[in-house]
């Protein structure tokens, strides 16, 4: 009784009558149940009316709200909305005039001497006609069966162009993400049903939606129903888990993808601010790369093959052709919304002109490559139109040099459908990517790429992912490009069915990319049970435990790897570094000469050995290793630990002299300095430095080096 009460004045200003008189009736049937509710009438359907009461109630709110905002929202699915309802012309109406001005081009070009310029009239007017289709189905609304229906029969229908039916696809799925229908999303999978050419495309666009909503399709007994027949298609199992993983692989094009070394390390080395620069070329052991065991375990599985497929695909540029066209989308092309998802034609009325029929270099580069996806092949050829004339013809002429090329590779190609339904979905996907992250009105849409879309999450697709083996391609797929937290939920799901070592290392790994530390430790633990001391888990134990301040118990876990690789150089400098921490200098520096006695060439230990002597007064030794030290390359570093060796001796003028190389060397100062003396007062002063001179010498060369 409260909803129409509230929704009654809304729906009155919306002004439309139609939706005041479905409010009546929905009441009316309200009206009539709370009566013989309140009889005592015994209805065993009351539950199902009461639902479907409530459905109504849900969608006259949805429509209320659309008739408010279409008079008043500025966004452009409603400007959209405006323009369409001025228009006189029906959907139906739209469909016959592209097949008209289709027929009309293709005459056209069958007159003899004709060129493919001469079509560009009809072919315009086509193109505009898609357009106004691509709109209408988008921004329809409500959406009822026979609306589906005739959607569906346009997406089937093949004496429509190619280009037509694939934009009514992508309008389908734009309008889905405005607002849920069952029925739309069924024609989406009817059409990968019916259509072979459109297959990738519209379980592309059935996966994003089905995402969306995956919390009201879960309920879904036809969506349910659908995905049950599609568990028994192997081909539709294959092609939705490309799909899963061209998702995936999209994420990868906005990640800013650093070196684990220059943040990782550093940040989890452990070593105090001051003790850095101190160690800084010692050679330390990878704590961050992956088990080279795993990968005899993947070539036997199989999936090191898909795998180095998939790295191909990858290696052919989302990120690079996002970066580099993503400035090339300021043609007045790409204002209208349905070009971002028309399929690349060369015939298309804008760029027709460079691409006569024939042995036409530019067609070959952007069909034949596989590698750009629609939107930039688009925005290639408006740029190509741009060029000045002479240059152009100079830039075509380069292209016919290359086309003989080309056209070999090609034919030294075998075909490979599976491959292409691949780079069909890798394509499709790159094309969703670039409208949703890079159109001028992206604000205004719901980016199915903002957040990791887990497939895993849609209920109706357990039956085809949760096997084993997909399974695990989904995992390694995640792992490999490093999405470790996705990656971790999928490992741990295997490792219930069957807990093995190596299983147990990625769930460890996962967890310390994570930084949850302890449940690593635990995990590698584990691990070590069935698998006893396997080196790489050792070592990665003990980064664990030193990311926890563990020190100690890291320092037993790296000299259990000693005893392992007695001769492995790197495991005894971090024991020494181990050591340090622990303040044992001494000992440390019996781990750094062994280190360095085990080091290749130029992988020497002489920074730690000489501040370590430093630290246990041996300064005569530590003096002779800083000498040799900034003969060679330096560091501000260097010059300053050598300074302090000095000072520690009483050679106050070499000290000041050595303080003064370290000030000119690049990037430091007389202010980095004294942040410097301040970390190191306390080794200072245990050397017998008298720390209150400290602050004079730092005047004395302050005034040398005004």
């Amino acid at each position: 009784c409260e909803a129409f009460a509230a929704l009654r004045p809304l729906a009155s200003q919306s002004g439309n009558w139609e939706i005041m008189n479905r409010i009546d009736e929905a009441e009316q049937s309200y009206r009539y149940m709370v009566g013989y509710a309140a009889e005592g009438v015994h209805d065993p359907q009351r539950d199902g009316i009461y639902e479907g009461i409530m459905h109504s109630i849900r969608l006259l709110c949805a429509q209320t709200a659309y008739e408010l905002k279409s008079q008043i929202s500025t966004t452009l699915y409603y400007s959209t909305l405006r323009m369409l309802r001025m228009r006189p012309e029906t959907l139906q109406q739209i469909v016959e005039r592209i097949k008209k001005n289709e027929s009309e081009a293709r005459m056209a070009l069958e007159v003899p001497g004709s060129k493919i310029e001469d079509a560009n009239p009809m072919r315009h007017d086509r193109e505009y006609a898609e357009s106004s289709l691509f709109q209408w189905i988008w921004t329809m609304f409500p959406v009822v069966a026979t609306d589906a229906a005739y959607i569906r029969d346009l997406i089937a229908d093949t004496t429509l162009p190619s280009t037509t039916r694939e934009l009514a696809l992508t309008a389908t799925m734009l309008n889905l993400l405005e607002h849920y229908n069952e029925e739309l999303l069924l024609v989406l999978l009817d059409t990968y049903d019916s259509c072979p050419d459109l297959q990738i495309k519209a379980m592309c666009c059935a996966l994003l939606v089905m995402y969306k909503y995956r919390e009201i399709i879960s309920t879904s007994h036809k969506i349910a129903l659908r995905f049950d027949n599609f568990a028994d298609n192997p081909q539709a199992c294959t092609d939705i888990t490309t799909i899963f993983l061209q998702f995936i692989r999209s994420r990868g094009t906005e990640r800013i993808v650093q070196k684990v070394q220059s943040e990782l390390v550093p940040k989890l080395m452990k070593l105090r601010p001051d003790l850095r620069g101190k160690l800084q070329g010692m050679e330390m052991p990878d704590e961050t790369t992956i088990n080279p065991d795993w990968q005899e375990m993947l070539d036997k599985s199989g999936i090191t093959e898909k795998m180095e497929e998939l790295s191909r695909m990858q290696a052919e540029g989302n990120d690079v052709f996002l970066s580099s066209f993503s400035r090339l989308k300021n043609f007045q092309f790409f204002n209208d919304i349905a070009n971002w998802f028309r399929p690349f034609d060369p015939e298309y009325s804008e760029i027709a002109e460079f691409f006569p029929k024939g042995n036409n270099p530019l067609s070959s580069l952007l069909n034949h490559s596989g590698v750009f996806c629609d939107s930039d092949k688009y925005s290639f050829a408006l740029s190509v139109k741009s060029v000045p004339p002479s240059q152009r013809s100079m830039m075509l002429g380069q292209f016919n040099e290359q086309n003989d090329h080309i056209e070999e590779m090609m034919q030294t190609d075998l075909p490979d459908p599976a491959k292409a339904r691949e780079n069909q979905a890798n394509k499709f996907v790159q094309n969703l990517y670039r409208f949703f992250n890079l159109f001028a009105r992206k604000a205004e849409f719901y980016n199915p790429f903002r957040t990791p879309m887990n497939l895993i999450a849609i209920r109706p697709l357990d039956k085809i992912l949760s096997g084993e083996g997909r399974l695990r391609l989904i995992a390694e797929f995640y792992f490999h490009q490093e999405f470790y937290v996705e990656a971790l939920p999928i490992f741990q799901k295997l490792a219930e069915k069957e807990p093995t070592a190596e299983c147990l290392q990625k769930i460890g790994f996962c967890l310390e990319k994570s930084e949850q530390w302890a449940n690593a430790v635990e995990t590698y633990g584990k691990a070590e049970l069935l698998k006893p001391d396997d080196p790489w888990t050792l070592q990665h134990t003990a980064f664990c435990l030193r990311a926890q301040n563990k020190t100690e118990e890291a320092l037993s876990y790296y000299r259990r790897i000693e005893q392992l690789q007695p001769e492995n150089a790197s495991i005894a400098n971090t024991i020494g570094n181990c050591l340090l921490e622990a303040g044992k200098a001494a000992d440390a520096l019996k781990s750094f000469f062994k280190a360095d006695y085990l080091a290749p060439k130029g992988n020497r230990s002489r920074r730690p050995i000489a501040w370590c002597a430093f630290l246990i007064g041996n300064f005569d030794q530590s003096l002779d290793y800083y000498d040799r030290i900034t003969k060679e390359s330096p560091t501000a570093e260097d010059w300053l630990n050598r300074g302090h060796v000095l000072l520690a001796t009483g050679k106050i003028k070499d000290a000041l002299a050595s303080y003064t190389n370290a000030i000119h060397t690049e990037g430091y100062s007389i202010e980095a300095l004294a942040k410097a003396f301040t970390n190191d007062k306390e080794n200072l002063r245990k050397a017998g430095v008298d720390c209150e001179e400290i602050p004079l010498l730092l005047d004395k060369l302050r005034y040398d080096n005004q």
